[in-house]
């Protein structure tokens, strides 16, 4: 290190910046230069500049990161007296994370929340890395979140650890219970009134396609899973819903079939996310959304071979179905009924129903790239379903698509979009092309 001499200069003239401490002297400049002949630092060999020591061009000079204001060079390189972007640093990660502990991350010279092979920054209610542009945002599908499920509402993935498991055929140790798989709670109702708020519940099927039967109210924020491989039904239980979500709950469903409901099967008055779902055959009705709920529909099959109910009524709230297939009963029984305050929309879905009249009566649905029987302006006319002969089974509600039965319309009706399932409710891929025609309903033939 070189001594400073009485008048507060240096014996030699150091590398970077260099003051005198405000002493005077003819050896001394109040003025910080570079070594090209003149006092103003901006490398144009003339005693005029900006003053500001940066040389038009040159680094900004510095003794700590407090001397560097440029958005482009934030960190002041002791060793060169320089100022410097995050990558001209010795530990660039390390010096992100102590300017903003919101941004640590060095990438491209500039620091950033998050990359695909660091994502700390990333938790709460912004857990995953848009990649893209390297910022920490909200989950918005369940595969995101790693042995876990998305709270799609709030951004944030359910604790991994919380999972209780459901399985009516092991009655034997019911009294046991604690809802591991080992020993799992006999009844869905048994699992939610033990299961913290953001639980998993995984729900088993019951031998020879059996229903639990139970009316289940889902009051706070839950994600019920059929077991890998399995497809659990659910039927309601002294004449009320299967399932009911109240106010202020949220549900987010997936491969649950809820049959045999003497009211609709599902009501929703609080929020749910349905996905890869069964509500069929249900003699009160499919499901039914009011009281300004939410609903998301998503791969679905909902209605089925039931007469004078309707698939899905929605009297107060906002729905919004996606590649799902809406079928309506006999007589007075449509797909799809809507009251004038709802707010709807359907997309690259199918509605058929067996009655005579029109299947859908919603007057302000926004519906886009569908398949209907009646004409929709925007989306694709079928005509009057002659029979039932389009579907595997209509007595059974599958409503999987017949080869060569089926309007061949029905092929190119719905348009693939950003953030529209990869796959259809039997895992078959679907185009994964922003604009590519595919199949309208939650069933494409691969």
């Amino acid at each position: 290190m070189d001594v400073a001499t009485e008048d507060g200069c240096q014996e030699a003239v150091p590398t970077g910046c260099w003051y005198c401490d405000g002493k005077p002297g003819a050896e001394c400049s109040d003025v910080v230069g570079d070594g090209d002949g003149d006092p103003t630092g901006d490398g144009d060999g003339e005693p005029t500049g900006d003053g500001d020591g940066d040389g038009d061009g040159d680094p900004m000079a510095c003794m700590g990161d407090e001397d560097c204001s440029g958005p482009d060079a934030p960190f002041c390189d002791i060793e060169s007296g320089v100022c410097v972007d995050c990558e001209g640093t010795a530990d660039p990660d390390a010096s992100c994370a102590g300017a903003d502990p919101s941004t640590p991350v060095c990438e491209g010279a500039t620091c950033v929340q998050c990359t695909a092979d660091i994502q700390s920054a990333c938790t709460g209610t912004t857990p995953i890395c848009d990649v893209a542009g390297n910022v920490c945002v909200g989950c918005s599908e369940h595969e995101q979140c790693s042995d876990s499920a998305c709270n799609i509402a709030e951004g944030n993935c359910f604790d991994p650890t919380n999972v209780v498991h459901v399985n009516g055929n092991n009655g034997v140790v019911c009294i046991a219970a604690d809802g591991s798989e080992a020993l799992p709670y006999c009844e869905v109702g048994a699992a939610i009134l033990n299961a913290p708020n953001e639980s998993i519940v995984v729900i088993h099927e019951l031998v020879g396609s059996a229903a639990y039967q139970e009316d289940i109210a889902v009051t706070g924020t839950l994600a019920f899973f059929a077991a890998n491989g399995e497809t659990p039904i659910l039927a309601g239980f002294n004449a009320n819903p299967a399932v009911t979500v109240a106010v202020p709950g949220t549900l987010y469903m997936r491969g649950i079939q809820i049959s045999l409901s003497a009211a609709p099967g599902f009501r929703v008055n609080g929020s749910a996310w349905v996905e890869d779902s069964l509500i069929i055959n249900n003699p009160g009705g499919g499901i039914v959304l009011a009281s300004g709920g939410t609903l998301m529909l998503e791969n679905c099959f909902v209605g089925g071979n039931v007469t004078d109910v309707d698939a899905v009524t929605i009297t107060d709230g906002t729905a919004t179905i996606l590649y799902s297939t809406l079928a309506g009963g006999a007589a007075a029984s449509r797909a799809l009924v809507c009251a004038d305050e709802s707010d709807v929309t359907v997309r690259n879905s199918l509605i058929v129903s067996r009655q005579v009249d029109d299947e859908m009566s919603c007057p302000n649905v926004t519906a886009s790239d569908s398949a209907f029987e009646m004409n929709v302006p925007g989306n694709t006319s079928l005509g009057m379903m002659p029979d039932t002969s389009w579907f595997v089974s209509y007595q059974n509600a599958d409503f999987h698509l017949v080869p060569g039965m089926y309007p061949a319309a029905i092929d190119t009706a719905g348009s693939w979009s950003t953030d529209d399932p990869t796959d259809d409710i039997d895992g078959d891929p679907r185009p994964n092309t922003v604009g590519a025609p595919d199949f309208a309903g939650a069933d494409r033939i691969p």
